[in-house]
């Protein structure tokens, strides 16, 4: 049997060459694998006869030396390479000896045929293992498109959206640095601006300059007829000049409505001389997601700007019906985001739970729209009839929102804010924790509003008078635990935020955007 030394012969499994060694044996001949460097790796012995060793190393290298033959043979050995123009993995060797001479042509012929077959397995196993890493590499990058596509939710940020392709970029195309740049308003004009990225890129993306100059180049290999720019040294030299840390480039347009919105670009190629046509392919699959997604996340906020801005401005209309509470519904809703932010303080609240909070306090009263102005800015006391009419306006807006199926989770607000903790409010005459938790915030926003503005019937109360009063109705008219935190809080600095009508001016975010935000958490 052919014993096995510590090297491994570098072609597709033994088995083959060890059948083809044990025939060798039983035609009473020696059979002898050698590596390219000379080493005996596999043999099989005849039993008939000792090789003259020094004899056959002479033959093997002159077989190596001969750069055109595959085959040769002599009156004792016929010698064969594998791996001939595939790189060199071994040399097989059959040895007859001086009695077996008039059987060289015949093991000429096997040697031959066995060489030629493992060259056309080997070269079969090379095929399949390159067709394999393609399929495999082909997969990879459809799974990342796919993960791309399906992450395409608008809970997501352009931001975010382009360094989680970014990562995932770099986990198929081994680069020193990715950017993606976005063209964004800037003051009056339009900059690029570095939106994502990973690793180091090798030109100046803080530059200006070179970031025009970048896009320029671009634009010039478009109008060219390409969709990529490729760049490196290793076939011509460079097309343009660049940074001399800069060994290949690939840079790829982001397009919006056919117009050019922003550029991917990658730098230094790590495992590969160059980025190639593969690459460049890739490169545009994933800048295409990219852009078709800010581009919905665009309209996605103009739709956000266009809702929000509807609903303020139905709500002012509804508070221009009364002078006196002009400005009502939105501070109503900003005591209703504070007072939200503080109960999350203490339990497990949603960012999107106070959003709807935040839109409850804003649509509050959006069902006085069908409460005649009459009643609404009557000068005095409100009669029996007049005050259940007021009543209504509840269940009223209610009703409006739940026309629109976004609006489900703010119409519990609406419809109870009203509803006292005890059990003698309207218009359901809920009590305790059957009182929805936006109606319980949205009731104490409303009610401090409502006492600190002046009306037709009375004076604004002061600060602390208002806050007198709550702490009175705890239990009664005002869920304890609301109330108490609202009290808790620092309502003077709320007051004098309400007071100057710069509510932006609190928050790290643009509070006159937060309502814009929070439409977003409807749409979801």
């Amino acid at each position: 049997m052919i014993k096995t030394a510590n090297d491994k012969i570098r072609i597709p499994g033994l088995r083959p060459v060890k059948e083809f060694g044990d025939e060798m044996a039983e035609l009473g001949v020696n059979f002898y694998v050698y590596d390219d460097k000379m080493n005996i790796i596999e043999y099989c012995d005849g039993g008939n006869f000792v090789s003259d060793f020094e004899q056959m190393s002479e033959f093997v290298s002159g077989l190596l030396a001969d750069k055109s033959e595959a085959l040769i043979a002599s009156r004792q050995m016929v010698g064969a390479k594998l791996g001939d123009g595939l790189g060199l993995a071994a040399v097989l060797l059959i040895d007859a000896g001086s009695d077996k001479a008039e059987q060289m042509v015949f093991l000429k012929l096997l040697l031959s045929n066995f060489a030629k077959s493992l060259d056309d397995d080997f070269k079969n196993h090379q095929q399949i293992e390159l067709v394999s890493g393609e399929l495999a590499q082909t997969y990879e990058e459809l799974m990342l498109l796919y993960k791309m596509s399906n992450s395409m939710k608008v809970t997501h940020t352009d931001s975010n959206y382009l360094q989680m392709a970014c990562d995932n970029l770099t986990e198929l195309v081994n680069v020193e640095g990715i950017a993606v740049f976005v063209e964004k308003r800037v003051g009056q004009t339009k900059k690029l601006v570095l939106t994502a990225g990973t690793g180091l890129l090798a030109i100046d993306y803080r530059d200006e300059f070179d970031q025009e100059v970048l896009y320029e180049r671009i634009r010039s290999e478009i109008k060219s007829g390409f969709d990529v720019l490729l760049d490196s040294e290793v076939d011509s030299p460079f097309k343009y000049s660049w940074d001399s840390r800069v060994k290949n480039i690939v840079a790829v347009p982001l397009y919006s409505n056919d117009k050019i919105m922003g550029m991917m670009v990658a730098t230094n190629r790590i495992d590969k001389p160059d980025f190639d046509s593969i690459d460049a392919k890739l490169f545009n699959s994933v800048a295409n997601e990219c852009a078709v997604f800010i581009e919905n996340n665009s309209l996605f906020s103009d739709l956000k700007e266009l809702f929000i801005g509807a609903l303020k401005a139905l709500t002012n209309s509804i508070d221009a019906k009364d002078q006196y509470t002009r400005g009502h519904s939105e501070r109503v809703a900003f005591v209703s985001r504070w007072v939200a932010e503080h109960y999350a303080q203490y339990h497990s609240m949603e960012p999107e739970e106070i959003q709807k909070i935040y839109l409850a306090g804003l649509l509050h009263d959006v069902g006085k729209i069908g409460i005649s102005e009459l009643v609404l800015g009557k000068d005095g006391k409100l009669t029996k009839e007049e005050y259940d009419q007021i009543k209504e306006h509840p269940a009223i807006g209610a009703g409006i929102l739940s026309d629109i199926k976004q609006m489900g989770d703010v119409v519990p607000g609406v419809l109870s804010h009203h509803e006292r903790f005890d059990g003698k409010g309207y218009p359901n005459g809920l009590s305790g924790e059957y009182i929805p938790l936006a109606g319980k915030i949205v009731m104490v926003a409303d009610t401090f509003d409502a006492m600190t503005s002046r009306r037709t019937y009375r004076n604004a109360m002061g600060v602390q008078e208002a806050i007198d009063e709550i702490r009175a109705g705890l239990g009664g008219q005002f869920d304890p635990e609301i109330g108490k935190l609202f009290i808790e809080s620092d309502v003077e600095k709320l007051w004098e935020i309400l007071q100057t009508g710069r509510m932006e001016d609190y928050y790290s975010d643009n509070f006159n955007d937060y309502g814009t935000v929070a439409v977003g958490a409807l749409l979801r």
